[in-house]
């Protein structure tokens, strides 16, 4: 099965593919479209290894998704970590969950982080992420790699 997959993914035009979808995309796009649409843009571009969302909900991954982009889309999945009072919550992993789902990504749910500042964690997240990559084959040293997420609390 695994070989009738790869032999039929390796017949999809993706450029034509993506260059088909912005023909149809909404004008004028919302700043998550655009930044999706050139994430993808730019992976093609620079023949990336790989996509690298930082999410929290999962809709920044499933709008990546929508663009069909040729290299796999990692999906880190970023509990949020809160403290009220002297209780600890931290978001669930249904995003990951509900991504399993949208052809193209890769749903990991990442540690929480205690970090103190926004700027910190974000930093914490792309470390754990690319490690993660490497670690499963998804890309190697010296492979470029297209990061879409916020920086800090912006």
């Amino acid at each position: 099965m695994a070989i009738i997959c790869k032999e039929a993914e390796s017949e999809v035009n993706y450029v034509a593919t993506f260059k088909r979808i912005m023909q149809t995309a909404p004008v004028p796009m919302s700043p998550l479209e655009s930044l999706s649409s050139s994430a993808v843009c730019t992976a093609n571009s620079v023949r990336v290894a790989l996509i690298l969302v930082l999410t929290r909900g999962g809709s920044t991954t499933k709008i990546v998704a929508k663009y069909r982009p040729s290299m796999p889309i990692l999906s880190m999945v970023v509990p949020e970590v809160k403290t009220e009072k002297f209780d600890w919550l931290c978001s669930d992993e249904a995003p990951a969950r509900h991504s399993l789902i949208v052809r193209g990504l890769v749903p990991v749910l990442s540690a929480g982080s205690v970090k103190a500042s926004d700027v910190e964690a974000t930093k914490e997240a792309l470390v754990f992420s690319l490690r993660y990559a490497k670690e499963k084959g998804f890309c190697k040293v010296g492979d470029s790699v297209v990061a879409l997420h916020r920086v800090g609390a912006a």
